[in-house]
């Protein structure tokens, strides 16, 4: 809706930034008024981490309109946005991403406090400053509580989909609660890389109202179970499940990090930006300490259950002595009775006529509604944090190979009962051959070699962007890949790949193919708009010169729909300039009264 210029303040002199409406949108009072609202709602917060608003003019003064279009004066940023380090960088450290929550919920519970809902949490609206600090961002859709202009109403559906809470993909009233969901949707790409939701808005939206998406930790295992929990619960479809508040969701994130030894939020996040390869290689080794710590406490506590749970169940079965039909088929479960046991009064008896050796039970693998497997979750703790050790470890060996932590392997490859077990009537254990020779203690491994019809060598990776003149929705190889984003990089195989971008059914579609060399990089660039006939009708001059083009008085020029800077020109005088948007349709008129624009 606006364009951001770098501008100098001449009385104070300083940098700013001046946000300017586009003409054409500054002609709709509905639109004028929004734009109007985001400097009133961002100008009224005073937060370290909320971008400060100096100046508001333009548009209408006193009824009457203005020499100027509406405009912001805002802080200057020279940084990048959350979205642009993450496409760039990849992943965040599990401990970085609660940090980035407790800052951004700390900036909103001020904004709630004075009765404004941003409504467009995402990590495009949160940008880092040169000193590292995090500035919430774009209130342009916010709705502040004693405003009553159409765009605030409820219905109206403003936002980015794929960060909207459920209430407000429906237009349902709205609460704090709801910019609490979209932090939680911001966290999910910090610390997955991909979208909690993608395709065409009605797909996000559909998806959105039923809860489904893919947990945080199955997209990524290294992020760590218990903030995978906590995106999930700042994630409910129901507010009344979510953090009752900013504030009590900045606490809890606070809390995650804090248990893996991070200081306070803004000072971590400070050092991180600084250097963030050197901040996570630093850190990573000590956030496996921290996991190790925790999964082998678990795991003590797991043996100490295990070794009391036989004294209890034979308790529980003297007690309550199991009858019926299938009472006989104890005799391998640990002290039960067999069946010829109990049918004839006398001890079982095994092959050879000796007592049978007790074989336990396989243990069933079950799985819990969401499909994870539960046995390996027991094994350190139900947290996770064994895998994410391993998987810390790894990704800190990867940056240093120096980088060493005692025990790792043991404490997460040794399950709880880790004595030798059997199938029942497996038949006699193979023993090792005494006459072969042991290799020495020091001795090198052997080498092994895979197995080529086993292991599959990894496809070479490649890169592609797509840049279209339009919106629209984008899906490479049949795979949805949510709204087509210029500076985003996709990765894909090395190979021949069906990109097609869409707007919706009967709305325009572009498809086409590309193929990309292994480790190269393509550009896809493709049109979804027909070109509009430009007719030049200008009263101040004889002549327009469009990027660069000269167009006479009465000329008709075919143009795609989009900004371009026109000149009006009397011979060889510049006597107007503008950018002027050419809008979507069959034709418009170019002319210089009242404004310089497309009509």
């Amino acid at each position: 809706m606006a364009t951001v210029y770098r501008a100098r303040d001449a009385q104070l002199r300083r940098d700013v930034a001046i946000k300017v409406m586009f003409p054409h949108l500054a002609r709709k009072p509905e639109v004028a008024r929004r734009f109007q609202r985001e400097a009133r709602a961002a100008a009224g917060l005073e937060h370290p981490n909320i971008l400060r608003v100096y100046d508001v003019g333009g548009g209408k003064v006193a009824g009457r309109a203005a020499d100027e279009p509406p405009y912001i004066v805002m802080e200057l940023v020279r940084g990048h946005s959350l979205r642009d380090l993450v496409e760039a960088t990849g992943p965040m450290l599990a401990e970085v991403v609660a940090c980035v929550g407790a800052v951004l919920c700390d900036a909103l519970a001020v904004a709630h406090a004075a009765g404004v809902i941003h409504r467009d949490v995402k990590p495009g609206n949160v940008l880092v400053a040169e000193d590292g600090r995090l500035l919430l961002a774009d209130f342009g859709v916010a709705r502040v509580e004693d405003d009553d202009s159409l765009v605030t109403r409820t219905g109206a559906l403003l936002g980015t989909p794929s960060f909207m809470s459920p209430e407000q993909a429906h237009g349902d009233a709205l609460d704090g609660r709801s910019d609490v969901y979209s932090v939680g949707a911001t966290l999910y790409q910090l610390a997955t890389g991909s979208l909690p939701f993608a395709g065409s808005t009605a797909v996000v939206v559909a998806a959105i109202s039923r809860g489904e998406y893919t947990e945080p930790l199955r997209r990524r295992p290294q992020l760590g179970a218990e903030l995978s929990r906590l995106i999930e619960r700042l994630m409910h479809r129901e507010p009344d499940q979510r953090p009752a508040s900013a504030a009590a969701a900045a606490a809890v994130l606070r809390e995650a990090a804090a248990a893996a030894g991070f200081a306070e939020p803004r000072e971590e996040l400070g050092a991180y930006f600084a250097d963030p390869a050197g901040f996570e290689a630093a850190r990573r080794p000590l956030v496996a300490a921290r996991c190790l710590a925790r999964a082998r406490a678990r795991r003590r506590q797991a043996r100490a259950a295990a070794r009391d749970r036989p004294g209890r169940s034979r308790a529980r079965a003297r007690a309550r002595p199991r009858r019926g039909p299938r009472a006989g088929r104890r005799a391998r479960g640990g002290g039960r009775a067999s069946s010829l046991a109990v049918a004839g009064g006398g001890r079982a008896r095994g092959r050879g006529g000796g007592r049978r050796r007790p074989v336990p039970r396989r243990r069933r693998r079950r799985r819990d509604p969401r499909g994870r497997r539960r046995d390996a979750r027991l094994r350190d703790g139900g947290d996770g944090d064994a895998g994410r050790a391993m998987a810390t470890v790894d990704a800190a060996t990867a940056v240093d190979a120096a980088v060493v932590v005692p025990d790792a392997a043991v404490a997460m490859v040794t399950p709880i009962d880790a004595g030798p077990t059997r199938r029942r009537d497996a038949g006699p254990v193979a023993r090792p051959d005494a006459a072969a020779p042991l290799p020495p203690i020091d001795a090198a491994p052997p080498a092994v070699v895979p197995d080529a019809g086993v292991i599959d060598a990894a496809p070479a990776r490649a890169t592609l962007a797509v840049e279209m003149d339009a919106w629209c929705d984008l899906s490479i190889d049949g795979v949805d890949e949510g709204r087509a984003d210029r500076k985003r990089r996709y990765p894909v195989d090395a190979g021949r790949h069906v990109v097609v971008c869409s707007q919706g059914r009967g709305m325009p579609e572009w498809r086409g193919e590309v193929t990309v060399a292994a480790g190269g990089h393509e550009v896809v660039r493709g049109s979804l708009l027909g070109k509009v006939a430009v007719t030049v009708t200008v009263t101040g001059g004889d002549a327009v010169r469009i990027d660069g083009t000269r167009h006479g008085n009465g000329a008709e020029v075919a143009l795609r729909p989009g900004r371009y800077k026109v000149e009006v020109l009397s011979g060889s005088r510049v006597v107007d300039t503008a950018y002027v948007s050419v809008p979507r349709g069959a034709r418009c008129t170019l002319r210089d009264r009242p404004d310089l624009g497309c009509f």
